[in-house]
């Protein structure tokens, strides 16, 4: 694969790179570029090594025209969008090297207790999800 040249905001350079933690809390305004970000770093990490993660919002609906519309933009933007393919139903990436990025709401958080292999999670929009659904996860 080739090696990928991107420009970020300084302020998350750190963030990208940085896998030393377990819980990484991104705090900012609206348009701050955190969930740009967070795509980057996912599809860089799924790149590099075949993992399995988890996207999740309170409401499922809600992920098609924010989580999934970035990941897409971001992965052309970076010029990796050959590497992966993107599918509405079920919504999934999927990596050449069988990485792959599954999306599920918070409105039925019991079913997330059976998600197998699931590495990396991210939440969107953490402050909507309810405590309740955060411990399932």
């Amino acid at each position: 694969m080739k090696s990928i040249e991107f420009e970020l905001n300084d302020h998350f350079c750190d963030f990208v790179e940085d896998w030393n933690y377990k819980i990484y809390l991104l705090v900012g305004g609206y348009g701050s570029s955190k969930s740009f970000h967070v795509a980057v770093k996912l599809i860089q990490k799924l790149l590099k090594e075949k993992r399995k993660a988890l996207v999740v919002r309170e409401v499922f609906d809600t992920i098609r025209d924010s989580c999934y519309d970035l990941l897409e933009e971001v992965a052309n933007a970076m010029g990796v969008d050959e590497y992966l393919t993107f599918t509405t139903s079920p919504m999934q990436v999927r990596f050449k090297n069988g990485s792959k990025i599954i999306f599920k709401g918070m409105d039925k958080p019991a079913k997330l207790k059976s998600m197998n292999g699931v590495s990396i999670v991210w939440i969107e929009e953490c402050s909507e999800v309810k405590y309740a659904g955060f411990k399932e996860i």
